[in-house]
């Protein structure tokens, strides 16, 4: 019995390590917002976390007819091992077209 179960979940671990999370966006106050994007232990996309961030974060607030206001970014430095995955989060604002 145990023998079956080794398999799969190794299997399962190792898929899961690969995949990219994104977190977000999450309100932070007034207009403010918080996306994160982190890689498994196996990185796998072909463009950096914070652009992919930054690109979600100017989407989102386009979906609210609104415009994109940087506020503040964050990558986690590494060495990428037990646990520390690369990551990205950005803090923004979706502000009115006009108060750019």
């Amino acid at each position: 019995m145990l023998k079956k179960l080794i398999f799969p979940v190794i299997s399962i671990l190792s898929i899961s390590g690969c995949a990219t999370k994104t977190i977000g966006p999450t309100p932070a106050g007034e207009n403010t917002f918080v996306i994160s994007r982190q890689e498994g232990a196996f990185p796998s996309g072909d463009k950096p976390l914070l652009a992919e961030a930054l690109g979600e974060a100017n989407r989102f607030c386009g979906s609210l007819n609104k415009a994109f206001k940087l506020v503040n970014t964050h990558e986690n430095s590494g060495p990428y091992i037990l646990g520390n995955y690369p990551k990205a989060t950005v803090t923004f604002e979706c502000v009115n077209q006009t108060s750019k």
